[in-house]
């Protein structure tokens, strides 16, 4: 019997189990991170003075435009996160504070990390079309963006995402009423889902330490 090969024949199947070991480890890695990653989504930062959902929600099927005439989808909101309020540009109190609320935020956000996105999405389109909106937002920040569209697709979103509103007196022809409105923010993720839920009375440095937190918490 000829044994010449036989070292050979050993060397290869030591090569054969480190490779084996070595894939089986990287499985047991990436198996193990998206375990983590899966348990990390379901969970809550603790401490912030903010309500987090213990499983963000989705959001998707609007089309609308933002101030710039662009069409504006569910896919706008991917890719980093974004703050979001409802409102409307002839409104006396509560979406001027809370803009300029926003503004203070932006001044505190950290230089190291991508900053978010700051989206108004108008419930008053009769009143703001895509120029208005960009002359009322963009006076708060150049960063922010006005969203506006069609009543239908304006309830498609705020239904997905519990926001409420309403008309006081608007009769046809005329522009004098208000517009009833939640005035909570709302706090979407890289993957433009509904992940956080701030309340007023509203504080610049609260929101942006709690947007560190968050970010840092889903994020790893």
């Amino acid at each position: 019997m000829n044994t010449e090969n036989r070292p050979a024949k050993k060397s290869s199947n030591l090569v054969l189990v480190v490779i084996v070991a070595a894939l089986s480890i990287a499985a047991g890695i990436i198996i193990n991170q998206n375990l983590l990653n899966k348990s990390r989504d379901t969970q809550i930062p603790p401490g912030l003075d903010a309500t987090v959902l213990p499983q963000a929600r989705p959001i998707s099927g609007f089309k609308l435009v933002d101030h710039n005439k662009q069409p504006f989808t569910a896919e706008n909101l991917k890719g980093k996160w974004h703050f979001l309020f409802f409102g409307f540009t002839n409104c006396p109190d509560v979406c001027p504070t809370t803009l300029k609320i926003m503004q203070g935020v932006w001044k505190k956000l950290p230089a190291d990390k991508p900053k978010p996105g700051m989206l108004f999405f108008s419930v008053d389109p009769d009143r703001d079309p895509p120029e208005i909106l960009k002359k009322y937002v963009t006076y708060y920040h150049p960063e922010f963006i006005g969203i506006t569209g069609e009543l239908d697709q304006i309830d498609i979103i705020t239904n997905q995402l519990g926001i409420l509103y309403g008309y006081d007196d608007k009769k046809d022809g005329s522009e004098d009423y208000t517009v009833n409105h939640s005035a909570q923010i709302l706090l979407t993720d890289p993957q433009g889902r509904m992940r956080a839920v701030f309340s007023p009375p509203y504080d610049a440095t609260s929101i942006s330490q709690a947007l560190d937190v968050i970010r840092n918490f889903y994020e790893g």
